[in-house]
């Protein structure tokens, strides 16, 4: 990995059905240089996102570029909100931009593919998602997750005029798999950030696609 390249991700606490309007905080943030990844989190002794923001400003100051997918519209707004880092967009590198994109977009059939779709399509390895979608069917049929789904699906029915079926179900998938997050984080922390955990393993899973993804685009 070029030493100018820093793999960025977050996690937030999320348990509602809107990606951008219901974290209530971030609780982690991943970042993968060019010898080792790191995972910053919300309860660490250490590696807390107090010592996370100090090392993002250092970063923007050696005028780092910050690596993602979808890092503009999540992971860097995410940032400045809760953690008032605002990181400059010149030293962003966003992957859903990068020029082949538009012919992955065409194949796949959709204007913004999911990073398990575009991975699978170029041969990219991304099973630690795996993890999460397991821990998340558990949540499906809680009386409460499936009110929560329904308020989600009938919002966006009105508001963007998407199907009844869809809406159900991707309001149902983003709040089983804020909940599967959550529970995972809270072991995690629990296990004083063991790198075996389920929750280790799916957070750095996706700074180490992420930048595997942009070997293989770019």
């Amino acid at each position: 990995m070029s030493s100018d390249i820093i793999t960025l991700d977050i996690e937030t606490e999320n348990t509602g059905y809107d990606i951008k309007e219901d974290n209530k905080r971030i609780i982690s943030i991943q970042l993968l240089g060019e010898d080792n990844g790191e995972i910053y989190y919300d309860g660490a002794k250490i590696n807390n996102l107090e010592f996370a923001t100090k090392e993002l400003y250092s970063m923007i100051d050696s005028k780092k570029n910050f690596l993602g997918f979808n890092i503009k519209n999540f992971d860097v707004p995410i940032i400045k909100k809760f953690l008032g880092v605002d990181i400059p967009e010149s030293q962003v590198i966003e992957i859903s931009e990068i020029n082949v994109m538009n012919d992955i977009r065409r194949r796949i059939g959709k204007n913004k593919p999911r990073l398990t779709e575009i991975c699978k399509l170029v041969g990219v390895n991304c099973t630690h998602k795996d993890i999460m979608d397991q821990r998340a069917q558990k949540f499906r049929q809680l009386p409460e997750v499936i009110q929560k789904a329904k308020e989600g699906a009938a919002k966006w029915q009105k508001e963007r005029g998407w199907s009844s079926d869809f809406s159900y179900n991707l309001a149902l998938d983003m709040i089983c798999g804020g909940m599967a997050i959550m529970e995972t984080f809270d072991e995690f922390v629990k296990l004083n950030g063991d790198k075996n955990s389920f929750f280790y393993q799916y957070a750095m899973g996706d700074v180490r696609t992420e930048y595997e993804l942009y070997l293989k685009l770019k």
